[in-house]
């Protein structure tokens, strides 16, 4: 593991929550690396129904750094929830992932209100850090 040296004039200072401190003799390591921004371009619908031509909703979005990609309906984290769609996306391309009405009704927090759902997408860098983007409906 490398050390990280700041420049000349420069600090680099972490306030733990809680007041932790590391026991004597032991060091926090802190790893840095490049994480995707993730944004949404456009979302066809935003309440679904189980009705004809209301029963999907196109999420069209695109990330700032390549790598594989997860969007899911609901969940904590990367795999906690409904996987809606899986793949490989490059830097600056957008993809459209088809969320459906009964995703969202399969999901086990969802309660039957409209605006009670989540998508969740997630994009792993290259140094294995999942970036996540919530919407909540």
């Amino acid at each position: 593991m490398a050390t990280y040296t700041p420049p000349d004039g420069d600090a680099v200072n972490f306030t733990f929550a809680g007041g932790y401190s590391a026991p004597d003799g032991d060091q926090v390591h802190f790893l840095f690396g490049i994480v995707a921004a993730i944004t949404i371009n456009s979302i066809s619908r935003t309440t679904l129904a189980d009705d004809d031509g209301f029963d999907v909703s196109t999420v069209n979005w695109q990330s700032s750094a390549a790598g594989d990609y997860k969007v899911e309906v609901g969940g904590s984290g990367a795999g906690l929830g409904l996987a809606a769609e899986t793949g490989s996306i490059g830097a600056d391309v957008s993809i459209n992932t088809d969320i459906f009405h009964t995703d969202i009704t399969t999901w086990s927090g969802y309660t039957g209100e409209p605006e009670d759902y989540e998508i969740n997408i997630y994009v792993k860098s290259s140094d294995d850090i999942w970036t996540p983007y919530h919407y909540s409906g």
